[in-house]
């Protein structure tokens, strides 16, 4: 039973993790280099820039990873 727990609870954490939508590789987050440039636009009041919907966090990248582009 124990076995099952760990194996659900790392499932479930390593989903969790995976949630976060990538990081389209547009102009304007190739230029953000930090955390306090994203937030610059998703809680501005910028047109057509969907919100953030969480707390701001340290870094944007822990969680969302940037798209490379296809060669």
């Amino acid at each position: 039973m124990a076995v099952f727990g760990v194996v659900t609870i790392f499932f479930l954490g390593r989903e969790f993790m995976s949630a976060a939508p990538r990081i389209s590789p547009s102009v304007e987050h190739k230029a953000a280099n930090t955390a306090e440039d994203c937030l610059a636009c998703h809680m501005g009041q910028t047109k057509e820039v969907p919100i953030m919907p969480h707390r701001p966090m340290g870094t944007c990248t822990f969680c969302h990873e940037k798209t490379t582009p296809s060669p």
